[in-house]
């Protein structure tokens, strides 16, 4: 028996024991969390922090709204990988990119490292009823893994609705008026409520996934969501091309974005170049609507949460996967370390806990893990990456984190970031991981940013004499990040994955 397996089969006992403790303790009477408390998981494919409770002032989204009301709103948390199928299998699993050995959309980490134990996993052998519906996963090309079958105690729901509404191409927009369950997001939604209804009249608590796919392109939506917003007022981003002094693989060619037939060819961050602004402000309409319609979705699965009074027995956790850029840089899509793509929409609604409150401190999505298992009474894994931030669920002033850690990929490069409350420092490390030897030598470029003084990421200050006490701290940090990294026990699976061990 490998040491993995030892620890996971103590873990697993020392979390029973703790779940039948949790299972007979009584409501407190101080305002904490009754047991065994239900849990609402809502993810959102593609949502940057441009909703209400971030400070946007175009945004409508009074379901966002809501739950920042009743809860916490996270404001300054970071994703560790700014794509799809690496940040959720991030979350999922309390564990880093380089510890799940998921670095692409299709990268497998039951494949990778089989002895995860993934979130929705521990409550269901807690004695919860496990369900997920939408995408909530990436759903992957592997039917043996696809949605990982092994996290549900119910078969996976993904509903059936076309892309398009219309059949001519495949545009980048499309707006027609039809009921919300004519596109997909409107149909996770439907399903959401019969299932809150369904699992309401269970013995059992509950763990509901519920994924949403808007606003990822193509931006569909139905028609009185456009309408929302006026086309001609759409902010266009300020700065639209390189910083000064640019690593050149910090930077993409919005691929995405481009495959679409009504989205003439341009290039990203040339300065003439960049795409139309007729186009620039479709798209960022496009993206607005379509965030006010998932909003809407949400505030059904809310409406059907309260009808059923489970909400003051639910725990809601609301976040969407990474951010986005809208044209800044002259990008579109996600995948750098810049701040559009890496700072993300994180809410927590905890009942009998802080209500209507901004937390400040540094958050990264591997802290959703452990607290949600806090918050149920679950002992989580002993060796996942993330913190529990249940003293700031109770207490927003208090700080858990000085630092998040992110990264990014160009292919055999790595790009690892470290971010503060006001700095950023990138190292572009070749055919590097942290579940490997790191060698100062095979670093292809460097970047800094003072968030105080260059909101917009003009310039790249990693050469600025005056900087470089602070760059050589956050240095000495993201290296020390690296060290920790390499002597987890997770580390081991995947650098023999990648064949180096």
């Amino acid at each position: 028996m490998t040491d993995l397996k030892k620890m996971l089969l103590g873990v697993g006992s020392l979390s029973m024991a703790g779940s039948v403790t949790a299972q007979q303790a009584p409501a407190s009477e101080k305002g904490e969390v009754p047991t065994p408390p239900n849990i609402l998981f809502l993810v959102v494919d593609d949502l940057k922090p441009n909703i209400g409770p971030y400070g946007d002032p175009i945004a409508r989204t009074p379901a966002f709204d809501r739950i920042a009301a009743l809860g916490v709103t996270f404001m300054n948390n970071y994703c560790q990988f700014p794509l799809s199928g690496p940040t959720r299998a991030s979350v999922l699993t309390g564990l880093r990119p380089d510890h799940t050995g998921v670095w692409t959309l299709d990268g497998i980490f039951r494949r990778n490292n089989p002895e995860i134990v993934s979130l929705p996993q521990l409550f269901a052998a807690h004695g919860y009823e496990t369900v997920g519906i939408g995408k909530v996963y990436h759903p992957l090309s592997d039917e043996t893994y696809n949605n990982d079958p092994v996290s549900w105690t119910k078969p996976y729901i993904k509903p059936q609705a076309p892309v398009y509404m219309l059949p001519e191409g495949k545009p980048v927009t499309e707006c027609v008026d039809v009921p919300d369950n004519a596109y997909f997001d409107g149909r996770v939604a439907d399903e959401a409520v019969a299932w809150i209804d369904s699992l309401s009249r269970s013995d059992k608590p509950f763990f509901l996934a519920v994924g949403f796919i808007r606003p990822h392109l193509p931006f569909v939506a139905p028609e009185k969501y456009w309408d929302l917003y006026d086309r001609d007022k759409m902010p266009l981003a300020e700065f639209q091309s390189m910083s000064s002094d640019p690593v050149p693989c910090a930077y993409h060619n919005s691929n995405e974005v481009k495959a679409y037939t009504d989205v003439p060819s341009f290039h990203s961050y040339m300065p003439g170049q960049e795409l139309d602004a007729e186009i620039q402000r479709r798209l960022v309409h496009g993206y607005y609507a379509c965030t006010s319609y998932t909003d809407a979705q949400i505030g059904r699965v809310l409406d059907a949460l309260r009808k059923v009074g489970l909400d003051d027995n639910t725990i809601v956790v609301v976040w969407g996967d990474h951010g986005y850029h809208l044209g800044d840089h002259g990008l579109w899509s996600k995948l750098t370390n810049f701040e559009a793509p890496t700072r993300t929409l994180m809410m927590m609604s905890v009942p009998g806990m802080t209500r209507g409150q901004q937390c400040r401190t540094m958050t990264e999505f591997v802290d959703i893990y452990p607290t949600v298992c806090e918050l149920a009474g679950i002992e989580p894994p002993s060796w996942i990456d993330g913190t529990s931030l249940v003293p700031v669920l109770k207490n927003p002033r208090k700080r858990i984190k000085k630092y998040a850690f992110m990264q990014a990929n160009r292919r055999e490069i790595q790009g690892y970031s470290i971010r503060d409350s006001r700095y950023r420092y990138v190292e572009w490390v070749r055919g590097f991981k942290t579940c490997l030897p790191f060698d100062e030598r095979q670093i292809v470029g460097c970047e800094f940013y003072d968030y105080e003084e260059d909101p917009l990421e003009t310039k790249n200050a990693v050469g600025d004499p005056k900087y470089e006490r602070r760059i050589e701290r956050m240095r000495k940090e993201l290296r020390r990040f690296y060290a920790e990294q390499y002597v987890s026990p997770m580390s081991a699976p995947i650098a023999r994955m990648l064949g180096t061990d």
